[in-house]
């Protein structure tokens, strides 16, 4: 499954268990990020759930609040189902993924893992 926009890319693959997302993220509300919460769904909602998730946002310039309570939305989901860990790649480039990031890591405290790079 992937999204492509002019300013952003949001894709998974499901042979290695891995959302990558990239560009400029900066929609309006939820109806904006309606795709991506799609995209989500369709990781959490697989018949066979991987035990490990990779979440690479490495590229990802820039995420507004509301992409913000996406991804918390998305960890939520996959901690009420149980049997997942969410490895998340951040970029030491980008400031806003080391605040932003270790806030939700709150959300899924014991199957989170923040990785910087």
């Amino acid at each position: 499954m992937a999204i492509r926009e002019n300013k952003y890319q949001a894709n998974y693959d499901s042979q290695t268990a891995t959302v990558v997302c990239k560009g400029t993220l900066d929609l309006r509300g939820k109806d904006g990020y309606k795709e991506i919460a799609e995209l989500f769904d369709h990781v959490v909602n697989q018949p066979d759930l991987p035990t490990d998730i990779t979440l690479d946002v490495r590229e990802l310039e820039f995420l507004n609040s509301s992409g913000i309570t996406t991804l918390g939305g998305f960890i939520i989901k996959l901690r009420n189902k149980g049997g997942a860990r969410l490895i998340v790649k951040c970029s030491n480039k980008y400031s806003w993924q080391e605040r932003s990031m270790k806030g939700l890591e709150k959300l899924m405290p014991d199957g989170l893992s923040l990785i910087f790079e």
